[in-house]
């Protein structure tokens, strides 16, 4: 079985990206309110034995999708 944690990414001026881990127990919603920063969506990212979700204040595709990938990578080297 899996391991499936959350984390909130943040968007820094130099288009990289930091993490913060949240804490949602097993409940991994499609969206997320959050005060202040208003609504987040959730990104999946797998590995063999784990899945990291993602929220993000914007739903990433593409090249800037393939960034916050590469960044989280850096930040959790499970990555292969």
């Amino acid at each position: 079985m899996a391991v499936a944690e959350a984390f909130e990414a943040k968007q820094n001026c130099y288009f990289n990206y930091d993490f913060e881990e949240l804490y949602l127990a097993d409940d991994f919603p499609e969206e997320l309110t959050v005060s202040l920063r208003g609504m987040l969506y959730r990104h999946e990212i797998q590995y063999p034995d784990t899945t990291y979700y993602i929220y993000f204040s914007d739903i990433l595709t593409g090249a800037e999708l393939e960034k916050m990938k590469d960044d989280w990578a850096r930040y959790c080297p499970l990555a292969e």
